[in-house]
């Protein structure tokens, strides 16, 4: 297993995700680290980290029927929760710092102060990761959406790399939407912003005020322009929709309150919607949608929802 699978195990765990196997080499790593009194903080050397790695691989590898009973009392797990969802240290082998993993889970935002003294809100299922010498080094690893409010540095600009493109800045505000399977958006709120496609090298964008760049994989970026008040609106417990597919939305609404939508056809997922919700809860924002959309909404559990085309007959009714 390699660092990058045990950072993705650690954030699998972190989201409820695991399997049973999986989860049981997470707490048993975990339960260790407790009982050698080192559980606020994971710093190991890397031939360390390669003893925990195989025994975690050797767990996985034997899945077994039935999980055995935890070692952990509840306010163990709930603080390995914690933990997994806050830092994780991992020390770069040959090199004199760490990586340093900071990560969200759904319906969850955190707020972050950088060591340059640059602020980032990180909204829900997102991840970023950067370097413990972030002062000389500003670059920053971004997977799902935040707001940075970057210190400004002429000598040492600031990056953001997402999937689709990466972001150079020298002192700005601005925020990124780089979801997987999603279009990523940049949006500049102050400064002057640089975007380079991760996938063309000859696209390259520079972005002011209010400006915003759509990258799809389907097509071509596209430039444009919004106010303040769309930019921020995901930070302002605010949902916009701009003619966005109701599949786009339940993505949204899935981070947004931890829950899993249900399409009853592809086609539904393809309908497009535009609307502005400001405060409301789940429930609300999928009535008006059903009543706009002829939609019936079904709450199969408190976290599973499904959606399906109202009955003709229940409509000319």
């Amino acid at each position: 297993m390699q660092k990058e699978d045990f950072i993705s195990l650690a954030q699998k765990y972190a989201q409820n995700k695991c399997s049973l196997s999986e989860k049981e080499a997470v707490e048993i790593f975990f339960q260790k680290r407790i009982e050698e009194e080192e559980n606020t903080t994971i710093l190991f050397t890397e031939e360390k980290r390669k003893v925990i790695l195989d025994r975690i691989n050797a767990k996985i590898s034997k899945p077994k029927g039935v999980l055995r009973a935890l070692y952990f009392k509840t306010a163990t797990i709930a603080a390995i929760g914690i933990a997994l969802i806050g830092m994780v240290f991992l020390f770069n082998p040959g090199q004199n710092h760490r990586t340093i993993i900071q990560s969200t889970a759904k319906g969850e935002q955190k707020t972050l102060l950088l060591p340059d003294g640059s602020q980032i809100l990180l909204n829900a299922n997102s991840s970023l990761s950067y370097s413990s010498d972030f002062k000389t080094n500003r670059n920053i690893i971004l997977s799902g959406e935040a707001y940075f409010k970057v210190v400004k540095n002429p000598n040492r600009p600031f990056i953001v790399k997402s999937e689709q493109f990466e972001t150079k800045v020298v002192g700005t505000s601005f925020t990124i939407k780089a979801y997987k399977n999603q279009s990523n958006q940049i949006k500049v709120l102050t400064g002057i912003v640089e975007v380079n496609s991760t996938e063309n090298t000859h696209w390259k964008f520079i972005l002011t005020k209010n400006q915003q760049l759509k990258f799809s994989k389907s097509m071509l970026p596209v430039q444009s322009f919004a106010t303040n008040e769309d930019f921020l609106a995901w930070t302002k417990n605010t949902l916009i929709f701009t003619n966005s597919t109701l599949g786009e939305a339940a993505e949204t609404l899935e981070n947004k309150f931890n829950v899993s939508i249900i399409f009853d056809s592809h086609d539904l997922r393809e309908l497009r919607i535009t609307g502005k919700f400001k405060k409301e809860n789940l429930n609300n924002i999928l009535q008006s949608i059903a009543v706009v959309k002829q939609l019936e909404i079904e709450f199969i559990t408190q976290n599973q929802i499904y959606i399906r085309e109202k009955n003709k007959n229940d409509i000319q009714n």
